[in-house]
This record gives structure tokens, sequence and C-alpha cells, in this order.
């Protein structure tokens, strides 16, 4: 009975933890509302070869990257972001 307890526990505990991003930097894009609009972004930046992973917040409007080691230079992002059609308002690096 404790070793059906102890599996049903670990495998809330990985679902529940499943949605955490712990994201290199956090770009705030003007213009990012709606899930199409993110689109041209996330293949612009799912081509770049330091992106890890990325995650979008149309609500917020941010794009958050994570990288493999090397992290991209700001101008370099916001020329990406400029050349999907974006603005960058702000980059917030962690």
């Amino acid at each position: 009975m404790i070793k059906y307890l102890l599996i049903l526990l670990f495998s809330f505990s990985t679902v529940l933890g499943a949605d955490v991003f712990d994201s290199d930097v956090d770009i705030r894009v003007k213009g990012l509302v709606c899930p199409s609009c993110a689109i041209g972004l996330k293949n612009s930046f799912k081509r770049h070869v330091n992106v890890k992973g990325l995650k979008v917040d149309t609500k917020k409007g941010i794009l958050s990257l994570k990288y493999w080691s090397v992290a991209i230079p700001s101008p370099e992002i916001k020329k990406m972001v400029k050349d999907s059609g974006y603005e960058v308002s702000s980059i917030k690096c962690k």
C-alpha cells in the first residue's frame, strides 16, 4: 500500500513541476499579443544554434529563452526580433 502511495506522490510531483521554465533571458516584445503572433518569433529563435528552449507568454508579451552554453548578444536578439516584424521593449538577463 505504501509503495502505491509513493508512486502516486512522485507522479504528481513531476506533473506539477513540469511547467517550470528556468529562462536565461526574458525579452519583452511590443505587439506580442496572440499565439499566431509568436509563430515567426519562435521559428526565428528555434533556428539559432545557442537556443536550447523557448517559451512565449502572450499575456505578458514576453519571449523567454534558455541557452545551451553561450548567450546571444543583445544586438543580435534585437535584430532577430526586428526581422520577425516586432520591436524589443526590454531585455532582462538572469
